[in-house]
């Protein structure tokens, strides 16, 4: 398949797909005779896992290396269970540190409707 189908596949610019593919995240497609791209199902495949994973949190950084684990065929799954765990502790130190900002900022609200009601008096 060509770019424009492939971005209407997966739902990814052309840019995105083509920097992907840059960084060597997705395998470089084969050329037709044209010198066009040739998009198989393998990459879109490859572009849905990234899409997961970015979805999950990953860093691209992080997603290279999983790509590169995954393209070796030495991609355990223990190795996918540790990579999630960390993500998932990476995810609640975020979220602690949101709640905590929350609060503060819902102190700073009440702190103010305090003060304007003084104003007003």
């Amino acid at each position: 398949m060509n770019i424009k189908e492939l971005t209407e596949t997966v739902g990814l610019s052309r840019d995105t797909i083509r920097f992907y593919e840059r960084e060597g995240l997705i395998s470089s497609p084969s050329r037709k005779s044209n010198g066009y791209r040739d998009y198989d199902n393998r990459i879109v495949e490859q572009l849905n896992m990234i899409i997961m994973a970015k979805e999950l949190g990953f860093t691209l950084k992080e997603i290279r290396e999983l790509t590169e684990l995954l393209y070796s065929n030495n991609l355990t799954q223990s190795q996918m269970g540790e990579k999630l765990l960390e993500k998932n502790k990476q995810i609640e130190v975020k979220i602690l540190e949101l709640s905590k900002m929350k609060a503060l900022i819902d102190d700073a609200l009440k702190g103010m409707c305090s003060y304007k009601d003084k104003l007003a008096l």
